[in-house]
């Protein structure tokens, strides 16, 4: 080995590395991240609570990294979801759009979920009931964000990360059921973000459910609406309305939106959001084409 010595260490030098103090810094602990999600490295939160909302629909509270974090989403982004599924221990990855405001709040990350349970002849949803069996305590893992639309505000919209030829002055808004929730998310940045009231967009939402119990999110939608001071108008229709519903009523269709909506805008500054079922997303398609809407002003999420 003598041919290999190539010295000793100094005193001092010495000293320094035996020192307690001295560690490698790779062995350091990381300084918490201000931001919670990560696009390429899945992150685990904690599940802290579960909100019933309907019979078939909970918001899942989980806790971040520490109370100052932030979630890190853009508002018309998604995040992925993974855990185990309990009885396979089967990996189960789903994208979801929280419910929480993804670039102000704080500590804990709010995300609504339709849980679709097995009934006779027809299978369950896997991501859906396994979250609903997890126990508080929990860890989940997410990663994201994902998406190719974000809102910038003041109209502002990017299409896979370039900013749209043209400034937004009129959302539509189509959704079913849990689809709400990227909605919501759209809706709320254009009501709390755009106050200067002139060069702010305008939103109709139409929002199909069955019955009553099945409408998400209504109260925050109401508010959102009332703060709005009539820039922004929800429309709630029912397939199977109760006696007592004064709403509109039947499918979203056609029908609903050659009457609510219209024609395509001549300048090319509005643009459709739809999120829903496989079917309805196909059949909203198919019915803003057959109005004169251009494939480019809608967006699917």
């Amino acid at each position: 080995m003598p041919d290999y010595h190539i010295g000793h260490l100094d005193p001092k030098s010495l000293a320094t590395l035996l020192s307690p103090e001295s560690q490698d810094e790779s062995s350091a602990p990381a300084p918490p991240r201000a931001v919670f999600l990560q696009p390429k490295f899945w992150n685990k939160a904690t599940l802290s609570s579960k909100q019933k909302v309907s019979s078939d629909t909970k918001v899942f509270i989980f806790t971040l990294d520490h109370p100052d974090q932030t979630i890190g989403l853009p508002v018309g982004q998604h995040l992925l979801m993974r855990l185990r599924d309990p009885s396979t221990q089967e990996a189960v990855i789903r994208a979801y759009t929280p419910i929480s405001e993804g670039t102000t709040d704080r500590g804990e990350l709010r995300v609504l979920v339709k849980i679709y349970y097995e009934v006779p002849g027809l299978k369950g949803g896997k991501m859906t009931q396994a979250l609903d069996s997890l126990a508080l305590g929990s860890a989940v893992e997410f990663k994201g964000p994902i998406g190719k639309f974000e809102y910038k505000g003041k109209g502002v919209c990017l299409l896979n990360g370039r900013e749209r030829s043209k400034k937004v002055r009129k959302f539509v808004m189509v959704c079913a059921g849990s689809g709400i929730t990227p909605i919501f998310q759209v809706l709320r940045a254009v009501v709390n973000w755009d106050t200067d009231h002139g060069d702010d967009p305008e939103c109709l939402v139409l929002d199909g459910n069955r019955v009553q119990e099945d409408i998400l999110c209504r109260k925050e939608l109401d508010e959102l609406v009332e703060r709005s001071k009539g820039r922004c108008k929800v429309l709630y229709t029912l397939s199977r309305p109760e006696a007592s519903w004064r709403g509109l009523k039947g499918r979203l269709g056609r029908a609903l939106f050659e009457r609510e909506v219209g024609g395509p805008p001549v300048e090319g500054d509005a643009m459709v959001l739809v999120c829903g079922p496989e079917p309805m997303e196909k059949a909203t398609k198919a019915a803003f084409l057959g109005m004169g809407w251009k494939e480019e002003g809608l967006l699917f999420f």
